[in-house]
């Protein structure tokens, strides 16, 4: 348990005692003047506290204690330079300005063993972390925080489900905070030694390779039977492929900046940027519209409790802004199977099932986004974040293949071909929201934006696979949010006789994957650690395997 030590430290100093006061309300949310600088984070959670009768000693009759009661607890949503906006995730009535406020004081906790042998773990969590109302495993469903004991670590979840942090022996994780930054020139490049490939066959692996010249331990990580192309000091929550003038771009978000990368034998960074609309960033997608020299980004962001897309122009270097803030997912699609994502799709936003079902093409005016119909039939369940247009099927239409729940599905038209086990697409770019903002009652739910898949043709048939990443969790994996991903590995689908064939490609990695591709006879995957999001540890890895 010495490897723990460092670990419990970490955890008392995370879930510490924070006070402070509701400033005002604001629609559904409340505005508390608490900030980073005093260590809040994005899902924190205060408690009011309510005080009650004297605590009298029967002897002394000194008065020892008060009957205190947690009437509300807030979770803050989105920290600001000096405040944050919260919302209130239980209690009933309002609460008004100027209320006392204490960061995890006197809320329900829990502790869920997964391993069977984490009881010396239990006992120094309780220890360290007094002010918690610790309840039995019985009370599971009552509790405002859940602390989980897994072989890869602790992981603590609030009463949705939502990954507040994790920590692994001696380390510690935090769930993803939204943050802004303003659109940034290029940055000097980074150059990472080359690394041979060997050419061998679609699932002969590559022998341990090494990519040298980075001062920390994060960053100095080995892949036995994949070639390690490139890395970088951040967490991926998503990422996207493109190639554009016969270079392949890399853009990779955090959740907050995005950084792009060119990407060949090796990665170098080519520039940096942000959002035009301030929040958390959900998705990046790249599009090259018909007719247009020009190469755009269109970044999907949440921010002020609804989805918004920027589009973004890149010259190679650096971003410019284009049109911000469009309500609505958008997502470009490579519909005609040339390798360019020339067709931009719309899909509405809708608060209960986050995904609607109305969807539309766009198109570039100067600044303006025109609209028009699509010249096929969508399904309803598509979904643009996670989606691919590809004719798999050899019928010269695109089918529509997407992921959605954990499932991938395969449509022609409004047909469904196939449907996989629940084990596809797995993604760490997700949000909890309040269903209905006026509603007395908050009603939280999940989204998750799932990574899309690819398709190339592995075999030289003329026909496309389907290259898609699946994962592996313990952890309330269908509730869609992220971090429950143990293990990640690349999944092949192949349409043949009216059939759906299974396979894999490549080995399994302990981490999840953000970003796939297939360039050049290779599959090239991001991978990431989620590690050290606060202690500036981070890492992602650009891998790649054959498949020619």
């Amino acid at each position: 348990m010495q490897g723990w030590a460092l670990s419990t430290a970490q955890i008392a100093k995370d879930f510490s005692s924070v006070s402070g006061y509701v400033v005002m309300a604001t629609g559904n949310e409340y505005i508390i003047d608490l900030d980073s600088a005093q260590g809040v984070a994005a899902g924190d959670l205060f408690s009011v506290v309510t005080k009650g009768g004297n605590i009298v000693h029967p002897v002394t009759k000194k008065i020892i204690g008060t009957l205190d009661t947690v009437s509300a607890v807030l979770k803050v949503t989105r920290i600001k330079s000096g405040y944050s906006y919260a919302v209130k995730v239980r209690g009933d009535g309002d609460l008004s300005a100027g209320t006392e406020i204490n960061r995890f004081d006197s809320v329900n906790a829990t502790f869920q063993d997964q391993t069977g042998n984490s009881e010396v773990l239990k006992a120094e969590l309780m220890a360290a972390l007094p002010r918690l109302q610790w309840q039995g495993d019985s009370k599971v469903a009552d509790a405002d925080l859940a602390f989980v004991a897994t072989a890869a670590g602790v992981q603590v979840r609030d009463s949705s489900g939502q990954l507040l942090r994790s920590y692994q022996a001696g380390q510690t994780i935090a769930a993803p905070v939204p943050s802004t930054m303003n659109l940034t020139a290029a940055v000097p490049q980074v150059a990472v030694p080359q690394v041979a490939m060997a050419q061998q066959g679609p699932v002969t692996y590559q022998s341990r390779s090494q990519v040298g010249g980075f001062g920390t331990s994060a960053l100095n990580m080995q892949f036995p039977r994949f070639v390690k192309v490139g890395q970088f000091d951040t967490t991926t929550v998503m990422s996207d492929f493109e190639k554009f003038n016969d270079q392949l771009y890399l853009a990779s978000t955090d959740g907050s900046a995005i950084k792009v990368y060119r990407v060949g034998e090796t990665i170098e960074l080519a520039g940096q940027g942000d959002s035009i609309t301030m929040g958390q960033i959900l998705s990046v997608s790249w599009w090259q519209p018909q007719g247009d020299p020009a190469l755009y980004l269109v970044v999907t962001v949440w921010g002020d409790d609804r989805v918004e897309s920027d589009i973004l122009r890149w010259d190679g270097q650096a971003f410019s802004a284009v049109k911000k803030g469009f309500n609505r997912f958008l997502a470009g699609f490579d519909a005609d199977g040339n390798g360019t994502s020339e067709l931009l799709i719309g899909q509405d936003f809708d608060r209960e099932m986050f995904y609607a079902s109305r969807f539309n093409a766009y198109s570039l005016n100067g600044d303006t986004l025109v609209r028009s119909e699509l010249q096929f039939k969508l399904p309803k369940l598509f979904r643009v974040i996670g989606g691919l247009l590809s004719d798999v099927t050899g019928d010269g239409q695109p089918e529509a293949i997407f992921i959605r729940n954990r499932r991938l599905y395969v449509y022609a038209g409004e047909n469904q071909l196939y449907k996989s086990s629940k084990e596809m697409g797995a993604s760490l770019s997700g949000v909890t929201y309040d269903i209905d903002p006026s509603a007395q009652n908050p009603m939280i739910t999940s989204a998750s934006c799932a990574v899309a898949p690819v398709a190339a043709d592995l075999d030289g048939d003329g026909k496309p696979e389907i290259v898609a990443i699946s994962a592996e969790g313990t952890y309330l994996q269908a509730v869609g949010v992220s971090s429950s991903i143990n293990k990640s590995w690349l999944s092949v689908l192949k349409y043949q006789d009216g059939m759906m064939m299974k396979g894999t490609l490549g080995d399994k990695l302990e981490r999840p994957i953000q970003g796939l591709a297939v360039d050049n006879g290779k599959a090239i995957m991001v991978a990431t650690d989620v590690a050290g999001i606060l202690d500036g540890a981070a890492a992602s890895y650009v891998l790649a395997v054959p498949v020619q």
